[in-house]
């Protein structure tokens, strides 16, 4: 996938990375291409491109029908990305893929874990939405133009026969449910939708017009050598696992990534 990748040097160089209605997605190593769980774990089990609609389907009603044991808030039954949401944040495989509108979060989770030259992608969200839109409209899908209003809890039902029957179209759509779950809130979180899972999320992103352009899309590389000085500057902007997952365990976590006691110096 021939992606423009943007190399950084130091930390401030990322601040002028930051644009307005773009999407950030860290990862920990910037040989990982973008792939979805659900991706991962259809190759793990030799799924066939084909069949993965299936077993996304299956997948989906299984977690529907066993979450009420877990959670007393049920979603509505046409929500199915609020569904594929929750999915999501418990852990299931689904076709979604982690973006944030925050650059800073997307370079923590970066960061975080990387033992080599991380990735932060960037993606120009006004750009994929409008081309995506253009794709299910030459698809001949309906309701397509609401999908560029402002999302209300009647959306949700116009998005199965958009992105989840046939024909699938490959794009890859941002989007939200109407419901934001806790981490999305806190993380700034969004979505990017693959159209067709019988393609790779890779192949939905290529089929965007102008998808190898630096106005739409990059890969930025952070080095292994500036990873001390970022998760400084990131935990001094209250970025981690304290603020990016409250409760006990994100503030646990945080404490072997970065603190002040590992740096004597500044330390008081």
């Amino acid at each position: 996938m021939d992606i423009i990748q943007v190399f950084v040097t130091n930390w401030d160089e990322i601040h002028s990375l930051a644009k307005r209605g773009w999407l950030y997605r860290g990862q920990k190593s910037a040989k990982w291409p973008l792939q979805t769980s659900l991706d991962r774990c259809c190759a793990h089990h030799n799924v066939a491109e084909a069949d993965r609609p299936r077993i996304e389907h299956e997948l989906f009603r299984e977690f529907r029908r066993t979450y009420h044991q877990y959670s007393h808030h049920i979603p509505e039954a046409s929500s199915e990305l609020e569904w594929m949401s929750l999915m999501q944040h418990h852990g299931a495989p689904t076709r979604l893929l982690d973006f944030t509108y925050s650059i800073y979060v997307a370079a923590y989770f970066a960061l975080e874990n990387s033992d080599d030259a991380a990735a932060v992608w960037a993606c120009n969200g006004p750009w994929a939405l409008k081309e995506s839109l253009a794709k299910f409209e030459q698809a001949k899908k309906q309701n397509v133009n609401r999908l560029n209003e402002p999302f209300i809890e009647d959306h949700e039902r116009l998005l199965s026969p958009i992105l989840f029957k046939e024909p699938y179209v490959r794009a890859v759509c941002p989007l939200n449910p109407f419901r934001l779950n806790e981490r999305l809130r806190v993380q700034k979180g969004a979505f990017l939708v693959p159209g067709d899972i019988t393609a790779s999320f890779a192949d939905n992103l290529k089929a965007l017009s102008g998808f190898d352009s630096a106005e739409h899309l990059i890969k930025i590389v952070i080095p292994h050598n500036i990873r001390a000085q970022a998760l400084k500057q990131l935990f001094y902007m209250n970025i981690s696992r304290t603020s990016l997952f409250p409760g006990l365990d994100g503030f646990a976590h945080s404490l072997g990534v970065y603190h002040p006691a590992f740096d004597p110096v500044t330390w008081v």
